[in-house]
């Protein structure tokens, strides 16, 4: 029937080369062989367009491919544009879409953000934003790092010990609550770009409190960037600290981070959000938004999540804020898991979430003036062919971030690109392959 339907004139399939294929994009309808008249499925929908992917089809003999209409436009190469390059400026199209349906892009953000009358979020006088220090265009002081590493590793104990109190009915230490809170604006107020970069390494799947702890720290960058003020974003904060407190409770043996191995696995990771919920209701210490957060965190703008499937306005608008933080963790985390560390990649899916409905658009754009479009700590390839290391952010020009580039002589240059218009990101390169780079 496929076939029929492919050869008729109507055809919503048209003919590519696949050296005009985009890498990284997500197939939204299947692909099949244009060459044969059996027309044979080659990839299904689902599916993304990986160098593997390329490589597999010209083993094959395959040299076009018969594309849908719904996919041709992202698929298809620019003039011009190179297969090394088409995933990220896929990735970066996406993205200013993403900003221009947020509000624009004026010179002044802050601006533009408290012009968005049809957005929860709006910067205004009290916002914590105005108490952070724009980052300077520098790299770290390796001092100051170190004290961030060492810091993270202690609020990592109050945050177990705040879940066993938790879990054992005991009453809740407010102090090392307020002491998780109060690190973390004092870390922001210090250096914005080296909290986040703490906080969005991989966390080793299990890791309940740890997860916790760092997508805590992600959601209060992302709810800072959004115009929140201190006490939301210590209620945020809280709500994401001890989210997982419920994973403890259920049989978890099948579950790999928060991905279920089968429905039976599935039906119990949907219990977690109602126990952590109740266990919360045990203690009057927590405050009712906090709580909320906790138990809507995974669910989804279309109505995906759980654990009662919720949409849009029936969730609160700081658990949409937990929600794009849990998932960029979460993906990194599994990544890292199997040795594949690509945060650019998760960025991408979280990119694509927005555009799909599945993520709130303003937390997702949020969490790229957070962490950049390559995030913190990424390894790039300018077009110039340089490996650079992103060092810092730009807010507002998120694809044009601070990078350091090694001379061959040793020495560090560092560069912001929003102000070398001649350089650009074109691909992200794994660590593995930098790590070979550097050999």
């Amino acid at each position: 029937m496929v076939a029929r339907i492919i050869k008729q004139k109507s055809s919503p399939y048209s003919a590519l080369n696949i050296d005009r294929l985009r890498m990284g994009v997500k197939l939204q309808a299947p692909i099949y062989d244009a060459e044969g008249e059996k027309n044979i499925l080659l990839l299904a929908s689902g599916k993304k367009i990986t160098q593997v992917t390329i490589q597999n089809l010209k083993k094959r003999g395959i040299r076009n491919v018969r594309v849908h209409e719904r996919d041709l436009s992202n698929l298809t190469l620019a003039p011009g544009e190179s297969q090394s390059s088409g995933f990220t400026s896929s990735l970066r199209l996406r993205s200013q879409k993403l900003r221009k349906g947020s509000g624009g892009t004026s010179a002044s953000g802050q601006a533009a953000d408290t012009e968005r009358t049809n957005s929860p979020w709006q910067i205004q006088s009290q916002s914590f934003l105005h108490e952070v220090i724009p980052p300077a265009a520098t790299a770290y002081s390796p001092e100051l790092q170190q004290e961030y590493r060492k810091e993270f590793a202690v609020l990592t104990k109050v945050t177990d010990d705040i879940y066993r109190q938790i879990l054992g009915a005991s009453r809740i230490s407010l102090s090392q609550i307020r002491n998780v809170t109060d690190c973390s604006f004092s870390k922001m107020i210090q250096d914005m770009d080296l909290f986040v970069l703490e906080g969005i390494t991989p966390v080793a799947l299990g890791n309940f409190c740890r997860h916790g702890l760092q997508m805590s720290s992600l959601a209060m960058a992302i709810g800072t960037q959004l115009g929140l003020e201190k006490e939301h974003l210590s209620q945020l904060c809280i709500g994401c600290l001890i989210h997982d407190t419920g994973m403890i409770k259920i049989n978890s043996g099948g579950i790999q981070g928060h991905l279920p191995a089968s429905p039976i696995d599935f039906l119990e990771l949907k219990k977690h959000p109602a126990i952590t919920y109740n266990l919360l209701c045990e203690s009057n210490e927590f405050p009712m938004i906090s709580r909320i957060v906790a138990y809507q965190i995974h669910e989804r703008c279309d109505g995906s999540g759980y654990p009662r499937g919720q949409k849009q306005n029936q969730i609160h608008p700081f658990a949409k804020i937990a929600a794009v933080a849990d998932e960029f963790i979460s993906l990194v985390s599994v990544a890292a898991a199997n040795s594949e560390v690509h945060p650019y990649q998760a960025v991408e899916q979280l990119i694509y979430g927005a555009s799909r409905g599945i993520f709130d658009s303003g937390a997702v754009r949020a969490l790229l003036q957070s962490i950049s479009l390559y995030p913190v700590g990424s390894v790039v390839e300018l077009n110039q062919g340089q490996p650079a290391t992103v060092i810092r952010t730009n807010r507002q020009q998120y694809d044009a971030p601070v990078v350091s580039i090694r001379k061959p002589d040793g020495s560090v240059q560092i560069f912001n690109l929003q102000d070398h218009p001649e350089l650009h990101v074109v691909r992200a390169i794994p660590h593995a392959e930098f790590e070979t780079l550097s050999l």
